[in-house]
């Protein structure tokens, strides 16, 4: 593990805007505008955002469970990170997320994702991720109390507090036997997940591009349960990320960095490996 592109990946923002749509008799609110993690969620985000908004004139208060969030003209994912989110975005660097808040019906598509609920899922990612790579051995091994640090510091944004714990996760006694990574191929699909394994047969690292071009095979799949599991080939990435760039944390990952490095130092907190396809 690498503290300091550990540290400088938990350090990263971006731009958020969040837009009131309410139709309110004296119009909507100034926009909230606010600079976020990339680890962090939009579960997380909003009740500031509504704060924010029912400091209005009008004293109409905007409750979390009437509204929905829109992102460029598709129900936003509360669940997924922020740093994920504005990557699949396809915006310029640097550029502001815009996050439409409305007040209408909710699409069926759409799940509101409260604080407690994300805490939930955040930490059966973990369980599961740790699934992956040792079996759960390190999650059934901690104390009652350890897990729950792992959210506790990503809601307070506390680097050290986080690291003092999910270094057990990553520094193991023995070599991960799968990766917990996600790929999202873009166009609101479904992220693609796998079993993939560190190393070939002959003894050599899976490159990042190795996995990626295995889990976009069409026979890839995203059920994370499943007792199978992939040993890519050079082949598969060749093919499969001809003219396609792969992001993670707003960076763009060469083809030949070893798994297992992204694993180590790129892996948001939830222990998985986020990467996003875009086009060149």
């Amino acid at each position: 593990m690498d503290y300091e592109v550990s540290r400088k990946v938990w350090e990263s923002l971006v731009p958020v805007q969040f837009t009131l749509q309410s139709g309110g008799p004296l119009g909507d609110p100034l926009p909230y505008y606010t600079m976020l993690p990339r680890f962090t969620y939009l579960a997380l985000a909003l009740p500031k955002a509504l704060t924010s908004f029912n400091r209005r004139e009008d004293g109409v208060t905007i409750h979390l469970d009437k509204v929905w969030l829109e992102l460029n003209g598709v129900p936003a994912k509360m669940y997924v990170p922020i740093g994920v989110i504005y990557d699949q975005a396809k915006i310029e660097a640097e550029s502001i997320l815009e996050i439409s808040v409305k007040t209408t019906p909710p699409p069926a598509n759409f799940q509101m994702v409260d604080q407690e609920t994300m805490k939930a899922m955040f930490m059966q990612n973990i369980k599961q991720a740790d699934y992956l790579k040792t079996e759960a051995a390190v999650t059934q091994a901690m104390m009652k109390d350890e897990l729950p640090q792992l959210w506790r510091s990503v809601v307070n944004n506390n680097f050290d507090e986080f690291w003092a714990m999910n270094r057990k996760l990553m520094e193991t006694d023995k070599e991960f036997k799968y990766v917990p990574i996600r790929v999202y191929p873009g166009d609101d699909k479904p992220f693609k997940q796998s079993q993939i394994k560190t190393k070939k047969p002959d003894g050599s690292y899976i490159t990042v591009g190795e996995a990626v071009g295995e889990l976009l095979q069409p026979s890839s799949y995203s059920t994370p349960s499943s007792s199978e599991s992939s040993t890519p080939t050079s082949t598969s990435e060749c093919t499969i990320l001809k003219e396609r760039r792969l992001i993670s944390h707003g960076i763009v990952i060469p083809y030949h960095t070893p798994l297992i490095f992204a694993a180590k130092n790129l892996s948001y907190p939830d222990n998985f490996v986020h990467i996003v396809i875009a086009s060149n």
